[in-house]
């Protein structure tokens, strides 16, 4: 597990979730740098003896070299902390970790030693020979796969291509199978104009990608259904007509996802879990960023972090 941006909350979540740490059939070690962890520690005013049984933390991860700046994007921060989840990345590589779970980084930060740098789903992808892994969202019954995430709205409808979108089918429908238990899912596919286009009238997208990609995924014997306009299709999920959605981009699927998941009130609630589909080294994240306005101030919320390392530790079993 990563601790993320040492300037965010990162450090915060990954010790209030190991204080009460759920049961998990792998053990737990938190990457990333001790004297950060322990200033931290000392921030909430954890003692050793009640963060139950102490923490496995890997002291041979790349150093913090920079000031603790709580809410500022640092160059030291974003190199230190992509430099750990290369150093988990590397573990599950070598087979002497089973999963990462991945604390939240600023990409801004990260950018400024590691030049076009768009997330850890791309980072990790290239580390393992893909340059467009598939990103999905998990909140319990809900998931939804993305045909495209960090690129502008121009570049995601360029690559809403009938080869991506099977491919993307296909992982989710894989992933479905193992997640749910179910031998043949129903997966609601998204169209990526108002109305899915209504038969062209509103754009050729549907007509010309998503159509044929559909036909394909069923002809693979992939219960795929589309393209449909996504006020319709994320209400049938969320009412279980399907057990899983293609969103044709980044904002489709996640800001549905993050209203039902997130309730950031007073508490500051969050669910919702980032997993990368269809890559040897399995990985999951905390669906929030760093939190820079409330961090080092005791007051984020573990959920989603707690959400997918028990989502990775059921994966990997």
């Amino acid at each position: 597990m990563t601790i993320g941006d040492p300037n965010g909350i990162g450090p915060e979540i990954c010790l209030k979730l190991m204080k009460r740490a759920p049961k998990t059939a792998h053990p737990v070690i938190l990457i990333g740098d001790i004297d950060v962890l322990e200033k931290c520690r000392k921030m909430l005013k954890f003692t050793e003896t009640n963060v139950k049984g102490g923490l496995a933390v890997y002291a041979g991860s790349e150093p913090f070299k920079g000031k603790l700046q709580p809410g500022e994007v640092s160059k030291a921060a974003g190199a230190a902390s992509i430099a750990w989840v290369r150093q988990a990345t590397e573990f599950v590589q070598a087979g002497y970790a089973a999963a990462v779970v991945t604390a939240p980084l600023c990409k801004e930060a990260v950018e400024k030693t590691l030049p076009r740098f768009q997330g850890h789903t791309e980072f990790i992808g290239e580390m393992c020979g893909d340059k467009e892994p598939v990103l999905a969202l998990v909140h319990g019954d809900w998931v939804v796969a993305h045909v495209s995430t960090h690129v502008s709205l121009a570049e995601a409808v360029k690559k809403a291509k009938p080869e991506r979108i099977v491919k993307v089918g296909k992982l989710l429908n894989n992933f479905l199978q193992k997640y749910k238990g179910i031998k043949n899912p129903k997966i609601g596919v998204a169209g990526i104009n108002p109305h899915a286009g209504e038969h062209g009238l509103f754009g050729k997208e549907e007509i010309q990608s998503i159509i044929p990609a559909v036909k394909k995924l069923r002809s693979m014997k992939i219960n795929a259904i589309g393209p449909l306009p996504a006020d319709v299709v994320f209400p049938q999920l969320h009412s279980k007509v399907y057990d899983g959605v293609i969103a044709m981009y980044h904002d489709q699927g996640h800001i549905v996802t993050k209203t039902l998941a997130f309730n950031l009130g007073k508490e500051r609630k969050v669910g919702g879990v980032n997993t990368t589909l269809g890559l040897p080294v399995l990985r999951t994240s905390v669906d929030h960023g760093t939190g820079f306005d409330i961090a080092w101030q005791n007051k984020a919320d573990s959920t989603s972090l707690r959400d997918a390392l028990l989502l990775a530790d059921k994966l990997a079993l």
